[in-house]
């Protein structure tokens, strides 16, 4: 089978050091094109990575030979359209997080990814996590009995201030609560097997005093009756990552093991004593690559769907008041 052809919106941050890489590593993928916004920012990447071409027009872009998807990895604000139109080009879309800056534009998008019968996929690499797809299934299945509770929460302070964009509200639609807390938020979901149905959030931004906030704590209330907490803040230290799930049967508490780092998992059900599992390393940037190019061939995976992206967007919007 010939190898899946990729086309990357962004030629700098995580486009550039992380995703670009993760195509490269992945089997049977291939990126081919980058879009930039400036030349110069085409040049340096087409030079650092072997690419066909570079190009600062979308349509021009778009028009790359035989291009099969589209990774958008652009500031939030410019997600919407350039997701519109890849999937009017015939192109399966991979957007980042945060899917866009408001559901108005999430459900846009996913209509139009319905209209031109391509796939639309949201970056929550978490979700091409073996271990993590184990413990989402085992929850599914009731081992930990009626869900009650689960509770994720990131820590992770950034060493420099991040890009313009990430600092204005317009253009990020928040910087904790959309770096991180998109990532999270759809980890709740996922655990819960289930659609929320209110969710309050408290934003602050005493850490790096940007107008966009920097520490975000989340309650989500899912129709299930069970409940969720998320925090992430991008200006303060807090160990690893920890992911709690309790139930009326047991309980998991994962310390480390997101976004591909290695972990620790206590697993616990009533009347049995609480085993200790290592979690190793995994490249979930890789997997997330491999599982959207056997999406887009016609084998389902555990990858967010736009509806997901659109529901994310929809607890953010409730969180952040705006």
């Amino acid at each position: 089978m010939p190898a899946f052809r990729w086309g990357m919106v962004g030629s700098s941050g995580w486009a550039e050091h992380t995703f670009a890489p993760a195509i490269a590593r992945a089997r049977s993928n291939q990126l081919v094109a980058v879009l930039a916004s400036k030349t110069a920012g085409a040049e340096a990447f087409k030079a650092k990575h072997p690419v066909e071409a570079a190009y600062t027009t979308l349509d021009d872009f778009l028009a790359h030979p035989d291009l099969d998807a589209i990774w958008i990895a652009s500031p939030p604000d410019l997600h919407c359209a350039q997701t519109l139109a890849a999937l009017a080009a015939g192109k399966h879309v991979l957007c980042e997080k945060p899917m866009a800056v408001n559901v108005a534009e999430c459900k846009a998008m996913t209509k139009a990814a319905a209209a031109a019968g391509r796939e639309l996929r949201i970056g929550f690499n978490n979700r091409a996590h073996p271990a993590l797809q184990k413990l989402v299934k085992a929850a599914a299945g009731g081992r930990y009995g009626t869900p009650l509770e689960a509770r994720v929460q990131v820590y992770h302070p950034y060493a420099t201030p991040p890009p313009a964009w990430r600092q204005n509200r317009k253009r990020s639609g928040g910087w904790a609560i959309g770096d991180i807390g998109t990532h999270l938020l759809d980890l709740l979901r996922w655990l819960m097997n289930a659609d929320a149905s209110t969710a309050n959030g408290h934003l602050t931004n005493h850490c790096w005093h940007f107008k966009t906030d920097d520490h975000a704590a989340v309650s989500v209330t899912f129709k299930n009756g069970a409940i969720g907490h998320m925090t992430a803040c991008t200006g303060a230290a807090g160990g690893a990552p920890r992911v709690e799930f309790y139930g009326t049967n047991g309980y998991f508490v994962l310390r480390g093991g997101l976004f591909g780092m290695p972990g620790e998992l206590e697993v616990g059900v009533k009347g049995h004593a609480a085993k200790l599992e290592k979690i190793a390393a995994f490249d979930t940037y890789t997997g997330e690559v491999e599982a959207f190019c056997a999406q887009a061939r016609g084998r389902a995976t555990e990858l967010a769907s736009g509806e997901d992206g659109a529901a994310v967007m929809a607890l953010v919007a409730d969180a952040r008041g705006y």
